[in-house]
């Protein structure tokens, strides 16, 4: 007798886990966000342009975007000398490290230090203009776990509101709220966590590549100072 109630026992006890397993991969994904309320719409937003932003800077952010193989000639001009001709090419092409030599270029006259600060301060402003949209994600990635914060609170606000008026007779109510709740939290996280990774990797890349426009553009300072050297010893 004791075998076989122990042997019931354990039936149910291993039946009830799969039923309840059995349930919960039927819930799709669409009814799992839609359990969040209200809060996921704003968050399905904040997801759908993060990803828009993500792929735009990914593709932007090259190499070839900010140092283009057709700034190459200028950059020869420059050396040599002919810097008219120079800053005429250059300023056709719509790169940042196209920009930075015009600047220099242009106060090809003034002394090498206004010169070096002119190239600083375009440089600055391509900078800034790079990061413009690494902001917006940042921003993302900040105000979203804001608002999965918002909703766990609207979430156990609403359950706990229900369970005041209809009292604890139906435990189910107040499971509800407590998930749509949990549901809010972990969408916010969802999107917060790779927007802060992926803010972080861009600005990385926009530091790169200002470094690399750098030291691409100081042979044209070389080439001015080796200039001015010659005709001060003349």
């Amino acid at each position: 007798m004791i075998t076989l109630a122990l042997s019931t026992l354990l039936t149910i006890t291993q039946q009830e886990p799969a039923a309840g397993t059995e349930q919960i991969s039927r819930q799709t994904v669409w009814e799992y966000l839609s359990a969040g309320g209200p809060v996921m719409v704003p968050l399905g937003i904040c997801s759908v342009v993060l990803v828009a932003l993500m792929v735009e800077r990914w593709l932007r952010l090259r190499a070839e975007y900010v140092w283009p193989s057709a700034l190459q000639e200028p950059l020869a001009m420059a050396v040599r000398g002919e810097r008219a001709r120079a800053v005429e090419l250059a300023a056709e092409i719509d790169a940042p490290a196209a920009r930075i030599l015009v600047a220099g270029l242009r106060r090809d006259a003034l002394p090498l230090l206004d010169i070096e600060r002119a190239m600083e301060d375009q440089a600055g402003k391509e900078s800034d203009r790079m990061r413009g949209r690494i902001r917006a994600i940042a921003v993302i990635a900040a105000v979203s776990p804001l608002m999965g914060l918002l909703g766990t609170v609207l979430g156990l606000e609403g359950a706990f509101h229900r369970v005041v008026r209809v009292g604890m007779g139906k435990p189910e109510q107040l499971a509800a709220g407590i998930e749509e709740a949990l549901i809010t939290t972990i969408a916010g996280l969802y999107i917060a966590i790779p927007a802060t990774l992926v803010a972080a990797y861009l600005n990385a890349r926009v530091r790169r590549l200002m470094n690399l426009a750098d030291e691409r553009l100081a042979p044209v300072l070389d080439a001015i100072v080796a200039e001015r050297r010659r005709t001060h010893a003349a």
